[in-house]
Order: structure tokens, then C-alpha cells, then sequence
């Protein structure tokens, strides 16, 4: 039945015209950006509601997300494109490339989780807090900070997903 389906894939990415190919992939990728665009546009309006300082701690924890992000795009990327060569080319280890890099961004993220709280002040101060910010900062930032695996396992996803 795997067969099956890795043949119906492999016949849908060479024979679709490539026009509408790359629409239907690049949709499920535009959505996801747009969500997490929406998210942080929320985040800023209705903390900016509390205070100044409040609503500079959502722009410095955005730096953390976005490093979050940034360790599992790199591997989502690598994966994505060892996946589509392996696919192409009818290899069934592309599934290995998948796990492995769901993995390492799981446990990449794990690793920002674990030190960003062991040195949660001095990190926070890095990426561009002051003394009124570091409060609430330091707030968001832990639970920034506890969901950085899930964060970065699931730029993975979305790209293997493509």
C-alpha cells in the first residue's frame, strides 16, 4: 500500500504542471506564516493595551522566537530537500531524514529551552531588555521558553509537509 502511494506522489510531482504544482505546496506554507504573522499582530495589540513595557517584552521574546524558528527551519529545510531526492529517485529512506530531522529540532529546541532558562536574565538582557522590560520578559519568555521543542519540531513538519 506504501508503494502505492510513493508511486501516486512520484507521478503527481512530474506529470502536474509545475504552475499549479507550486500553488498547491506554496499554500499550506503561506497559511502558516500568516498564522504566526496574525498571532504576533494579536499578541502586540492586546498587550500594548497593558503598557509600553509590557508591550516591548512581546518584541524582545519575538527575537527568541525567531531563533527558535530559525534552528528548525534549518532542519526542516535540509530534510525537505534529502526527502524530495530520496522520493524522486524512489529510495525509501527518506523517512529516516524525516524522523531524524523532526528529532534533532525537538531536541535543538530542548536545548534553547533548558539554557535559556538556566540563564534566563542574562539572555533576555542580550537579546534587548532594559530594567523595565525584564520583568515581564522574563513572564513571556518562560513560557516561550518551555514550548521551544514543540516551536521548532514543528517548522520541521511544515516543511517536510511541502
Amino acid at each position: 500500500m506504501e508503494r502505492d502511494s510513493t508511486q501516486e506522489q512520484y507521478e503527481e510531482m512530474t506529470q502536474t504542471p509545475v504552475p499549479k504544482l507550486v500553488l498547491r505546496l506554496a499554500v499550506p506554507t503561506t497559511i502558516s506564516m500568516l498564522v504566526t504573522s496574525i498571532y504576533n499582530m494579536a499578541d502586540t495589540l492586546f498587550v500594548s493595551q497593558l503598557g509600553t513595557s509590557v508591550s516591548s517584552a512581546t518584541g524582545v521574546v519575538f527575537a527568541l522566537m525567531a531563533v527558535i524558528n530559525a534552528f528548525g527551519f534549518m532542519f526542516g529545510h535540509g530534510a525537505g530537500s534529502n526527502i524530495s531526492r530520496k522520493l524522486g529517485a524512489h529510495d525509501e529512506s527518506a523517512r529516516v531524514f524525516a524522523s531524524t530531522s523532526f528529532f534533532l529540532a525537538f531536541l535543538a529546541g530542548g536545548c534553547i529551552g533548558i539554557l535559556g532558562l538556566l540563564f534566563h536574565v542574562p539572555f533576555m538582557r542580550l537579546l534587548g531588555s532594559t530594567d523595565s522590560i525584564l520583568p515581564y520578559a522574563l513572564e513571556y519568555s518562560t513560557w516561550i521558553l518551555i514550548s521551544a521543542p514543540a516551536m521548532a519540531s514543528s517548522c520541521v513538519m511544515n516543511n517536510i509537509l511541502r
